[in-house]
């Protein structure tokens, strides 16, 4: 069977804009500054629940899931040279090009998480089953995603942008994995 992917997103996700789900205990923060060049720098204050980053581990670890960064914090490296040695885990993946503009000319909107469905369609040249996490993405265009890969077993899901990925997604996203072995 071909790995499975799990596709993630930062913000909203791991790291909510609010409090995380309060089942998983502690909060952690950190502030963590992007160098951008040319005297351009960026401070993105964070917080995260620890559990959540463990029961992550765990399950890419258990089912053998392929961790692929799915962000704007793919921009510089910063999800793995700076956000991810202070979450403690999810060390590694793979990242997506956040660089290249979105290709379709029928979109004259400008939408946000346009690159984002560009890149799954991409990478699921190579087909693998698959989970897309993204709290507004998902939503604007996991249909366009889905139907780009009907053949291939996906799982979307789109966590509240306040509290990120819950106990209860970390549970269908194990159930849903069960279901491939």
């Amino acid at each position: 069977m071909t790995v499975p992917r799990l596709y993630l997103s930062v913000n909203g996700c791991l790291c909510p804009r609010s409090e995380p789900d309060p089942a998983w205990g502690d909060v952690a923060n950190a502030s963590i500054s992007i160098d951008h060049g040319d005297g351009q720098a960026s401070t993105h204050d964070v917080h995260w629940a620890p559990g959540l980053i463990t029961a992550l581990d765990s399950l890419l670890m258990q089912y053998g899931v392929e961790l692929v960064w799915l962000t704007s914090w793919n921009e510089l490296d910063a999800t793995r040279q700076l956000l991810v040695p202070e979450l403690h885990g999810l060390v590694g993946g793979r990242m997506l090009d956040v660089t290249t503009p979105p290709i379709d000319p029928g979109q004259t909107h400008g939408e946000t998480g346009l690159w984002k469905s560009q890149r799954i369609e991409e990478d699921q040249n190579v087909p693998a089953p698959f989970i897309w996490i993204d709290d507004a993405d998902v939503q604007l265009h996991g249909e366009k995603v889905l139907n780009a890969t009907q053949e291939t077993p996906s799982l979307l899901i789109p966590p509240h942008s306040e509290v990120g990925i819950t106990v209860a997604d970390i549970a269908l996203m194990r159930s849903w994995l069960e279901q491939l072995v």
